[in-house]
């Protein structure tokens, strides 16, 4: 699967039967019949075979969300919780310490597949900053905060943080920045899942620069539900009903914290970084108060590890309609984009 990634395929390419025939091997165990699958999907999609590539998603993402047993009821808990907890006077955005911690964090929020990981290259050419990956510090101290440590928890102090809880998880994400032990004091986390977390993150770090990313609905959701994810976070990735609805969770939420935190919230459209890459970036990076710096235009030449999916795309220069790629498989999404537009 990984190797799928790195190249595109021809019509004659050995591998392919290769992978074929490996995928009719009755002992071949359920996850490497899913990496095949998910491979393939790739490589006829690459030789233009599109009802093919998407035969082998139908097949293997029912296999995927069994194994992860996910239930969209738990994620629809979740998001009522964190509208109680923040809709509550109590919250104490007021009660962090005044001053400036000596590293700067910066936050790529958004859902996955939105360019995220291009966003964060552009970012990380600059001399300033540093590009850190998908971090799970936030998700990690967050998550205790919005779910309660245990049901008396979860009913007591239903729609209460306390200035503690905030200072620990201050604390807690500065120390996990300084681990990195990196010489930029400018430091971007592209987690996109720290969409959840906006109200704790402006708690912790009133100060802090937040990016939200936002892609055309159904090339996103599309880009997600083709993409064979290693983690375990996004189990609504494989069913497009799930997945319609956890979008609209998540653009519900997005309105939510813009209504709570407008000042604090920069936009960046995906399709307007493509097509006018210099304006968009300069306007960036001044909502960044970084100075203007040419590399950032010529990003694919930045040399840093990049662990995601996109680590291919960030090597190559900007380029335009990607977001209309899922037009291919159009017969196929129905359920998906109705989903979306209900």
């Amino acid at each position: 699967l990984a190797l799928t990634r790195l190249r595109k395929y021809n019509p004659d390419d050995p591998h392919t039967g290769l992978m074929e025939a490996l995928l009719t091997n009755s002992e071949l165990g359920e996850v490497d019949r899913m990496y095949l699958s998910f491979a393939l999907a790739k490589v006829y999609e690459d030789v233009g075979q599109y009802d093919g590539s998407f035969s082998y998603l139908e097949k293997t993402n029912p296999l995927c969300s069994q194994g992860l047993n996910y239930s969209i009821d738990n994620d629809r808990h979740l998001f009522v919780r964190i509208k109680e907890i923040f809709s509550a006077e109590s919250v104490p955005l007021d009660d962090v310490p005044d001053e400036s911690p000596s590293i700067q964090p910066f936050f790529i929020i958004g859902m996955p597949r939105s360019g995220t990981s291009l966003l964060e290259q552009i970012l990380a050419s600059h001399s300033k900053v540093h590009g850190a990956g998908e971090l799970k510090a936030i998700s990690k101290l967050a998550s205790p905060i919005i779910s309660g440590n245990s049901d008396e928890d979860f009913n007591q102090d239903k729609a209460v943080l306390s200035p503690n809880k905030i200072a620990s998880l201050r604390n807690g994400y500065l120390e996990s920045l300084a681990a990195l032990n990196v010489p930029e004091t400018i430091i971007v986390d592209k987690m996109s899942g720290n969409f959840r977390f906006v109200g704790l993150i402006l708690s912790a770090f009133p100060n802090a620069k937040i990016i939200h990313l936002d892609r055309d609905p159904i090339a996103t959701c599309w880009s997600i539900y083709k993409h064979f994810f290693a983690s375990k976070g996004n189990g609504y990735a494989y069913d497009m009903d799930n997945l319609a609805e956890y979008y609209g969770l998540y653009r519900g939420l997005m309105s939510f914290w813009r209504e709570l935190f407008p000042e604090s919230i920069y936009e960046l459209c995906y399709e307007d970084l493509t097509e006018n890459q210099e304006e968009q970036s300069r306007r960036l990076l001044e909502f960044c108060e970084l100075d203007w710096e040419e590399q950032c235009l010529d990003f694919y030449k930045t040399e840093r590890a990049v662990q995601t999916a996109s680590a291919v795309q960030v090597r190559q220069k900007m380029y335009k309609g990607s977001s209309e790629a899922w037009r291919k498989y159009e017969n196929h999404l129905q359920p998906l984009i109705n989903g979306l537009q209900n």
